[in-house]
């Protein structure tokens, strides 16, 4: 075996006076790479698996919530625009559907049914409105092109 790819985690539990060895690859909870911090004499951690599931829950909402976010403002950006194309909501489109399939792929293993069910309604509406939007455009280049042959 090569000592390289063998890992434990050490906890020390202030009351008992012992350690405990647990080998990390075999607990299953949320994987993340925490950002390096700057300072000099601190820890580099490359991984982090998170166990509480009320800690994965928190966090999970707190990043899906960001994403989700970032969705509304561009579709409000798209919507602000004075001269939209049907490229820039088929971005749009193609972002919704992006996250849609991260949801499923990467957090339905954390996430509760109902959340689950819950995000994907609200993106079902973001992405009804945005196809509205969409066939309104393309009725109105339909509508400019027939007038302009007409005479």
């Amino acid at each position: 075996m090569d000592k390289k790819n063998i890992n434990y985690l050490i906890v020390k539990d202030k009351n008992s006076k012992s350690v405990t060895y647990f080998e990390y690859d075999k607990i299953k909870g949320y994987n993340l790479k925490p950002k390096n911090t700057p300072f000099k004499d601190c820890i580099n951690v490359n991984k982090m698996i998170i166990v509480n599931p009320s800690l994965i829950d928190t966090l999970l909402t707190k990043k899906i919530n960001n994403r989700f976010n970032k969705l509304i403002k561009l579709v409000s950006y798209l919507y602000e625009d004075e001269n939209p194309s049907g490229a820039d909501y088929q971005l749009v489109l193609n972002e919704i559907s992006k996250f849609r399939m991260e949801l499923i792929n990467k957090y339905c293993l954390y996430l509760s049914d109902e959340k689950l069910k819950l995000l994907d309604n609200k993106l079902l509406i973001l992405e009804s409105e945005i196809n509205l939007k969409l066939e309104y455009l393309y009725e109105e280049v339909n509508r400019q092109e027939k007038q302009g042959k007409s005479r």
